[in-house]
């Protein structure tokens, strides 16, 4: 694998729009949202006001509100985040955001076998491998999601963590850092930001990815888009071919896909969910299902991963930087009128008429 020479401080790429499927709706202007797929927030099983207070001061300048910090499962440190009514919960062991609430119902996925007890890395959400991708030298996909992270800014909408090197990491891994991770809510959309900062007197390399778990009503209605052009990698087979349609979940997948292009990744996850998955500096993007390898949950998720799985080598005091944003469009599809139009796609119910 070649080595990239980071020689910029830090790589910014606004994120794009998103391409929405085109689902059939009861009627041809967008209905009122029914009760299933109302805006609602929750959190330890109570309901959460749509409207936070705005503290003003005397000048009536807004004063800045502090994320709620409190005992997650397993007694574990976890911060609270709060835009409208989207809700995020990220754990600092393994700095990784475990859950986005919008529009009612979570975009990210925890695994029923996740462990809360810093036994292994939180099966689920948002974790970062890093120092390394995969299997290697130390343990698989790094010690970053191993770790302690140090909870640094905790705003209403925004935390960051920060980690550096422990006895344990440098073990593994023997080079001085500050990985700064920030999880933000802005404008609708969940962004995170991965900055790695070489503090030692000598270059390193690492691969890395946001290995994120997304939920979808069935594996079965999944497609990946914006993959297109790309060449593929099938890691279980180890061979390469053109990508030149959207990726479908038909078994065991584990593939990776190399230089994409800056345009945002679809991903449509059922019941006229779709996901945008907006990224900077990741070069790399994986999809991953382990199909019945994981006989319980393997149907209600799957991980679309932006990634750098070549060699990434950051000089002594240059940083690099990478971000992931994620937008949610939401169109309700009624599933029994889906169930009934795949029987009967002439009937006149489901016919879909452009305009």
């Amino acid at each position: 694998m070649s080595a990239v020479m980071m020689n910029a401080s830090k790589l910014v790429m606004p994120a794009k729009g998103v391409a929405q499927r085109n689902n059939r709706t009861a009627a041809a202007k967008a209905p009122a949202m029914p009760k299933v797929h109302a805006a609602r927030s929750v959190l330890a099983g109570q309901r959460l006001s749509a409207r936070q207070p705005l503290r003003m001061t005397g000048d009536r300048r807004p004063v800045s509100v502090k994320a709620a910090v409190v005992e997650g499962e397993g007694g574990l440190q976890k911060v609270v985040l709060k835009s409208n009514e989207d809700v995020a919960e990220i754990y600092t062991f393994g700095g990784v955001c475990t859950s986005w609430t919008k529009n009612g119902k979570d975009v990210l996925y925890v695994r029923p076998d996740a462990k809360f007890d810093k036994s292994k890395p939180i099966s689920g959400g948002i974790p970062h491998c890093w120092p390394q991708f995969g299997p290697g030298d130390m343990q698989v996909h790094g010690f970053a999601r191993n770790l302690q992270w140090e909870l640094t800014i905790a705003t209403l909408d925004e935390c960051v963590m920060t980690l550096v090197p422990t006895e344990e990491s440098l073990k593994m891994w023997p080079h001085q850092f500050k990985v700064t991770q920030t999880i933000s809510l802005k404008g609708g959309n969940l962004v995170a930001t991965m900055n790695v900062e070489n503090t030692d007197d000598k270059e390193f390399s690492f691969t890395g990815s946001y290995h994120t778990y997304f939920a979808v009503h069935d594996i079965a209605d999944v497609k990946v888009g914006g993959l297109e052009g790309t060449k593929c990698l099938d890691r279980l087979t180890e061979k390469t071919s053109d990508v030149t349609e959207e990726v479908t979940i038909g078994g065991p997948v584990d593939s990776v896909y190399s230089a994409v292009s800056t345009t945002p990744l679809t991903l449509e996850v059922g019941l006229g969910r779709t996901i945008s998955i907006g990224y900077s500096g990741w070069p790399d993007a994986v999809v991953w299902s382990p199909w019945t390898d994981m006989e319980s949950c393997y149907r209600e998720f799957v991980c679309v991963e932006n990634a750098a799985c070549d060699s990434v080598t950051v000089p002594p005091g240059m940083t690099w930087s990478a971000s992931m944003s994620l937008h949610v469009t939401d169109q309700f599809v009624d599933p029994q009128l889906e169930a009934y139009c795949d029987a009967n796609p002439e009937a006149a119910e489901c016919l879909v008429y452009e305009d």
